[in-house]
């Protein structure tokens, strides 16, 4: 049975482009509410149908009575389901978990064309942790008992973790407000990876990004998850890894823009 999922949309604005529509996907902790500020509405400005998906026990979907049991593989059918709702294949753009989860659909299926930013590399958690905790060690404590419920970070803890120095107290304030706890089993399933079962993912045009201060997901890892799906990988400067809430998080709307607009020019001529 299909979870009762929340799928939000913004109406392209003014003259609406004959492109695909954009499929949002957040990360771990978070919801299609991550998206809204900015990256929503500046991209409906651009012409683009836009959607954001709140993965199964995230904003208003359901499933938060029993959010520590689903897996990764439950939020790859959330967003399967969310793809069968609009009118046309998307191009998704997901962050972090979301884009770990978007790896697993693309071994299934194929879409438009994939954007990755500071995306969860194929081969899980487990390096990014062992990293972290080389040199960051207080960090990661502090994020274990975050995952766990069991801390709740002040405004310059989360601003080391997930922006950059300069984001104002008020964003950061913002997101502790709208932030909630993970699934227990997805974040298992993410630092349990086999790398013989990783499997290959369908080809398609693909983009993916990195943020230079992100200290979750090293530039390491970027260029893994960029190597697997047979691309470049791309680091922003002055970003952390809320890429889409940071301070320059126009700089990353603006690249994936051009991106895109490399899809639109192929598919015309």
């Amino acid at each position: 049975m299909t979870p009762k999922l929340e799928l939000i949309h913004h109406a392209a604005q003014g003259a609406a482009r004959h492109a695909p529509p954009l499929l949002f996907l957040h990360g771990a902790f978070c919801g299609a509410w991550c998206w809204q500020p900015h990256f929503l509405p500046w991209f409906a400005r651009q012409g683009y149908q836009c959607w954001a998906l709140s993965l199964e026990g995230h904003g208003a979907s359901s499933g938060h009575d029993y959010l520590s049991a689903i897996s990764i593989d439950d939020y790859r059918k959330n967003l399967a389901w969310a793809i069968r709702q609009l009118d046309a294949p998307p191009v998704v753009i997901a962050h972090s978990m979301g884009g770990y989860v978007l790896q697993q659909y693309l071994r299934h299926a194929s879409l438009p064309g994939a954007a990755l930013l500071a995306s969860v590399p194929p081969v899980g958690l487990a390096a990014s942790s062992l990293r972290l905790l080389a040199h960051a060690p207080a960090l990661f404590v502090k994020l274990n008992l975050y995952q766990h419920g069991q801390y709740n970070p002040d405004f310059n803890e989360l601003r080391a973790l997930l922006f950059s120095a300069d984001t104002p107290d008020d964003d950061v304030e913002w997101m502790i407000r709208h932030s909630q706890s993970e699934s227990q089993r997805a974040l298992i399933d993410m630092t349990l990876v086999n790398p013989l079962a990783l499997g290959r993912t369908h080809p398609l045009p693909t983009l993916v990004l990195g943020a230079a201060d992100d200290a979750l997901i090293h530039a390491d890892d970027v260029v893994a998850t960029a190597r697997h799906l047979n691309v470049n990988a791309e680091i922003l400067p002055g970003m952390g890894h809320m890429m889409m809430l940071d301070t320059r998080w126009q700089a990353c709307a603006e690249r994936i823009a051009t991106w895109l607009g490399t899809l639109e020019t192929a598919h015309t001529t």
